[in-house]
């Protein structure tokens, strides 16, 4: 019997009697050839490549336009040549070792603005030159800015304003360019360009707003378009182009996480999501990214405060699925938060930075490290059956690509390890280890026989890989089940 819910994504239940359910560093993809049986895999996350160093400091950000890319780490700003695999310095940005946003007025204006560390900074794309702190009538921190026809949109920290810049030149700011909400009154925490639409995103709610066209105050609020739904924190929001997705909060207390279109904000999280975000000590640090690959658009949200040493949880907007990245420490054997910090799209692919140090990396399918560290790779599936019926599990096998092994060393002769728990994940068995097959052994099959008497409403079947290989699980699990007798 083929068994497809194997291939799925995370859903860690309050109670692990009801779903246990875990994927992580691999995600769940649909075949979508109509004429194939096989419609299910599980495919290994990117791993990363090693480009450069910039400093020893970690990554606040990246940006990319027109084949030009700058970074961010600890207090300078640095353009990167992803030829040459080097880095120039341009200028020092304060560092509080936050996210800093970036904006860029193009042919336009020929600058870039940074805003970091409660300042506003702006590059001479032509001259090279860093400027700033730049001046502007704020009498608060200054904490994202975006750009839109134009203007430069510069948000104030703890009020309900929005300042916006001189048609393109980010230098100047006058005294009386900005607007105040007045349909709600909590203050500003992000703001956000999605298309032809600002999000100004509040504590409990959140305007839309348009250019108009105005001559004193082209920025008018879009009618009948105020979302109930405020941010937990400035840097909790990501966009793939079309809607915006953030770490949403109301003023039940609810934190949880939206899909935002025009006037509308639709959950997306799961009931296992939320309460997972239920149990950081903090959600104001939530930083969020998005990117594309090979079809599927994933936006990942770090929650540094959740569980033991932080957590990331990504959603693939294709599948509709969640799924978690992590580092794994040997030491102390838990995950830790994915180290990926700042990313952008490049000529010459994904890079991304990192959240200790100031390495750049390439976000590469066809790496299985993180810069030479082992990635842990786990699926827990889900429960056989929600009746209490009892079954002899005579052999699980495992849909896999097969024949992966490496040249030599470790990963020579890849192995999966597989273990059962009976009672609904609160205690397991040891892991059992079943080959993937050396280099061109193509008809290797991962099996586990004799698996023992069970409730099936009470088997969670794990599976592990730390091999740095290609892994492809799928169309599922194949299961030889006896029905079994007894007293329950």
């Amino acid at each position: 019997m083929l068994w497809s819910q194997f291939c799925s994504g995370s859903y860690t239940s309050r109670s692990p009697t009801l779903d246990d359910e875990a994927t992580i560093n691999l995600y769940p993809v649909t075949i979508e050839s109509q004429t194939n049986s096989k419609k299910r895999a599980l495919m290994g996350t990117p791993g990363l490549r090693r480009l450069m160093s910039v400093s020893t400091e970690s990554c606040r950000g990246m940006f990319s336009e027109d084949q030009r890319t700058w970074c961010v780490t600890g207090g300078v700003l640095y353009e990167l040549d992803l030829t040459a695999n080097t880095a120039t310095a341009r200028g020092t940005i304060a560092d509080d070792d936050l996210p800093v946003s970036f904006a860029s007025n193009g042919r336009g204006g020929e600058q870039l603005a940074i805003c970091g560390g409660g300042s506003l900074y702006v590059l001479d794309l032509e001259t090279n030159v860093l400027t700033g702190p730049v001046a502007v009538p704020l009498t608060n921190a200054a904490v994202q800015i975006e750009f839109l026809d134009g203007y430069g949109l510069l948000l104030e920290a703890d009020t309900v304003k929005v300042w916006f810049s001189a048609l393109e030149d980010f230098s100047s700011w006058d005294a009386l360019d900005y607007w105040a909400r007045s349909e709600t009154s909590d203050n500003y925490v992000a703001i956000a360009v999605v298309r032809d639409r600002i999000f100004a995103i509040g504590s409990a709610t959140t305007d839309l707003y348009y250019n108009s066209g105005g001559a004193d105050n082209p920025f008018l609020p879009y009618p009948g378009a105020i979302l109930y739904e405020g941010i937990v924190g400035p840097n909790a929001w990501a966009t793939d182009g079309q809607a915006l997705y953030f770490v949403a909060q109301n003023s039940q207390g609810r934190a949880y996480i939206v899909r935002a279109v025009e006037g509308q904000a639709q959950p997306i999280s799961t009931d296992a999501i939320d309460f997972a975000i239920a149990q950081a000590t903090n959600l104001d640090d939530v930083e969020a990214l998005c990117y594309s690959q090979e079809g599927h658009t994933f936006i990942a949200w770090t929650i540094p405060c959740a569980g033991t040493c932080g957590r990331t949880f990504v959603y693939d907007t294709k599948e509709q699925l969640w799924h978690e990245r992590a580092e794994y420490d040997l030491t102390t054997a838990i995950f830790l938060r994915w180290r990926v910090r700042g990313l952008c799209s490049t000529p010459s692919g994904l890079i991304c930075g990192d959240f200790e140090n100031g390495d750049v990396y390439a976000l590469d399918l066809n790496v299985f490290t993180n810069n030479g560290a082992m990635i842990r790779r786990v699926r827990r599936a889900p429960y056989l059956s929600s009746e209490a019926e009892i079954g002899f599990i005579d052999q699980i096998e495992l849909g896999a690509q097969v024949g992966v092994g490496l040249n030599s060393g470790q990963g020579s002769s890849p192995t999966v390890l597989g273990r059962v728990s009976r009672d609904g994940g609160m205690t397991w068995t040891p892991s059992v280890a079943a080959s993937l097959g050396a280099m061109g052994q193509y008809a290797t099959r991962a099996i586990w026989h004799r698996l023992g008497r069970v409730r099936l409403d009470r088997f969670v079947f794990e599976v592990s890989i730390t091999d740095a290989v290609r892994v492809v699980f799928g169309p599922g699990l194949w299961l030889k089940i006896t029905q079994g007798s007894g007293a329950l």
